[in-house]
Parts: structure tokens; C-alpha cells; sequence
């Protein structure tokens, strides 16, 4: 029984550090928010990482388009900066599959039910023989 109990503490340290992983802030590597262009790049929207806009740059070449053709650019700018945020955080969470450690905590759950189920009955087993002898 002593293999299943390292084995038990072996995997709760995997999921504790899977968990720990997850929570860290971003690092200085990673891209604080998210970053989008149109309009051949003379357009640039920057999200931050709470999903506000944080920076929209024009090079002033973009005043000769019409006001629809503006607007529409803008838009195209700001969800491709929402985009790559997502993408950011997508890639930063991704590092701990979840339905794999909940699938993995639900195994263990259960084997552990199991385990102790049958240390109840070596109990009882040993229980009744105490009662037997006496």
C-alpha cells in the first residue's frame, strides 16, 4: 500500500505545480496584451491584458480614406489586437490541461475510495477475529 500513497503524493505534486504554473503573472518575455494592424499597417490597436483598449496609432495617410473606410479599418485593428490577446492568454494557460488534471483528480478519487474501502474491511475483518479470540 505504500506505493500507492507515493504515487498519490507523487501526482498531487504534478497537479500542484501544473496549478502554480497557471497562476504566475505574465513574465517580461511575454506580450502584455495584444497588438492589431489594418490598413496595410498605418493602423495599430493595442489591447491590454484586461481586454481594454490601451494605444490606437494612424499614420496621418489614413485621413485620405472616406469615413466609412476609417471606421471599418479601425474595427479590423481592434479585434486583431482582441485576437492576439486572446491568443496570448490562450498560449500562457495553455501549458496546464485542465480536463487532463480533472480527469487525472476524479482517477485518483476514485482509487482512493477504493483503497479505502478495502482498508475498512481489513479493519472489520481484524475486528471480528479480536471479537473471536476474546
Amino acid at each position: 500500500m505504500t506505493a500507492g500513497f507515493e504515487d498519490f503524493d507523487r501526482f498531487l505534486e504534478e497537479a500542484r505545480r501544473a496549478l502554480d504554473a497557471a497562476d504566475r503573472p505574465p513574465s517580461e518575455d511575454e506580450p502584455p496584451g495584444g497588438r492589431g494592424t489594418a490598413a496595410d499597417g498605418r493602423i495599430v490597436a493595442e489591447v491590454s491584458p484586461d481586454g481594454l483598449l490601451s494605444s490606437l496609432r494612424a499614420d496621418p495617410r489614413v485621413m485620405r480614406m472616406g469615413l466609412q473606410e476609417l471606421c471599418d479599418q479601425v474595427v479590423h485593428a481592434v479585434n486583431a489586437a482582441l485576437n492576439d490577446l486572446r491568443s496570448n492568454l490562450d498560449a500562457r494557460h495553455g501549458a496546464v490541461d485542465v480536463t487532463g488534471l480533472t480527469e487525472a483528480l476524479g482517477t485518483v478519487q476514485e482509487e482512493s475510495m477504493r483503497r479505502m474501502n478495502l482498508f475498512v474491511e481489513e479493519i472489520g475483518e481484524l475486528a471480528r477475529r479480536i471479537e473471536g479470540r476474546g
